[in-house]
């Protein structure tokens, strides 16, 4: 299973990087994700492990615990590790993000 189809599982809009003006959901709650490099493991001019790395940006305008869990479920589920980061407030929005790090 991709992680698009992991996020999908949440019910909530999602899109990698931005939505298309089609595509974009009017109001939050949504997620955005996009590949944020790779970690690997080198030795002797050969890379014997590399994983690929996200960030996935939840944005919302009221406190949904519910949401986070389906998120932090579907992840868990699908048996991705995260890191998770406070709720930063965007003023010149006035929404919300969390940020995951997988």
């Amino acid at each position: 299973m991709t992680l698009f189809e992991t996020l999908q599982q949440t019910g909530l809009p999602c899109a990698y990087s931005h939505f298309r003006d089609e595509d974009a959901p009017q109001e939050p709650p949504f997620i955005v994700y996009r590949g944020s490099g790779q970690n690997t493991f080198q030795a002797d001019d050969t890379h014997y492990w590399k994983q690929n790395t996200y960030q996935i940006e939840y944005y919302f305008t009221t406190k949904n615990e519910e949401s986070e869990a389906a998120i932090e479920d579907a992840l868990l589920s699908a048996g991705y590790l995260y890191d998770k980061s406070e709720d930063v407030y965007i003023e010149d929005e006035d929404v919300f993000v969390i940020y995951y790090t997988i």
